[in-house]
């Protein structure tokens, strides 16, 4: 059984320990452990305390509860802020072409020394301002890319476990569905192969799977019973496990398979 009753047991062991376990990386470690709500997104954090739930038995659901609530209260704060950069060439080509349009009636006017003067500055200001721009933009494109790699990598390590060296086939679907019966709460997502669409939830109920369309499915577990036209196939297998619906039938893949087959994303 085991010593692990209570989210505040999780803490007391600390975010050390608990890496050594289960691979999470220690900053995001910290920030469940420190319940940084607005710092970590929803998906990695009910992904997380699915690990915690199934390396340490212990129900974190009032901790899942907790986060919905807070994010709902302060949605407003939360919600993602406009651009300023992205804004900032448009505004000023819109100023300068005014500027140059005043300028040119000046230089038409003004003699050849005001022609050369004026026609020449602004062109340099707009150009300067708009590669600044670009710059920044790309900074940013830079940074948000390198986020979404880190990520990535921490999903790696913490779901490596689940690769198996062979795909295993299932059943084909006769009645064009295939259930999965989760023994407890699981983290789902699944992916439609021809829109691209994700969706994503926790469960402890049957999941139902269109075997008519193609699609990937992930689950936080595999501690699972999968029917198929009246035949039962048992699960047991306590890390992340990969699936694809195609031709008709769902069978379980590597998660190196799952990657090729969505891209290089994890989801």
């Amino acid at each position: 059984m085991s010593n692990y009753k209570t989210f505040e047991d999780l803490q007391a062991l600390g975010s050390e320990k608990i890496h050594e376990r289960t691979h999470i990386s220690r900053d995001k470690l910290a920030l469940v452990l420190d319940k940084a709500y607005d710092k970590i997104g929803r998906v990695q954090f009910m992904g997380f305390l699915s690990i915690l739930e199934r390396e340490y038995d212990v129900n974190l659901d009032p901790i899942r509860d907790e986060y919905d609530a807070y994010r709902q209260e302060h949605a407003e704060a939360l919600a993602p802020k406009a651009s300023v950069i992205l804004q900032a060439p448009s505004n000023a080509k819109r100023k300068w072409l005014i500027a140059g349009t005043v300028a040119i009636a000046l230089l038409v006017g003004g003699g050849s020394f005001l022609q050369s003067f004026l026609s020449n500055e602004p062109r340099e200001e707009v150009m300067k301002l708009t590669s600044l721009a670009v710059e920044a933009v790309k900074e940013a494109a830079e940074t948000n890319t390198s986020v979404e790699t880190n990520a990535t990598t921490e999903t790696n390590r913490s779901i490596t476990a689940a690769e198996h060296n062979t795909t295993k086939p299932l059943s084909p679907a006769s009645a064009g569905t295939t259930t999965i019966l989760p023994k407890y709460k699981v983290w789902v997502g699944m992916i439609d192969k021809a829109t691209g669409a994700k969706t994503q939830k926790i469960t402890g109920d049957p999941i139902v799977i269109d075997t008519s369309k193609e699609t990937l499915l992930v689950l936080g577990h595999g501690m699972i019973e999968i029917e198929t036209a009246g035949e039962k196939q048992q699960l047991k297998e306590k890390n992340t496990v990969h699936f694809c619906v195609e031709n008709g039938a769902l069978k379980q893949i590597r998660q190196s398979e799952f990657m090729e087959r969505n891209g290089g994303k994890n989801w």
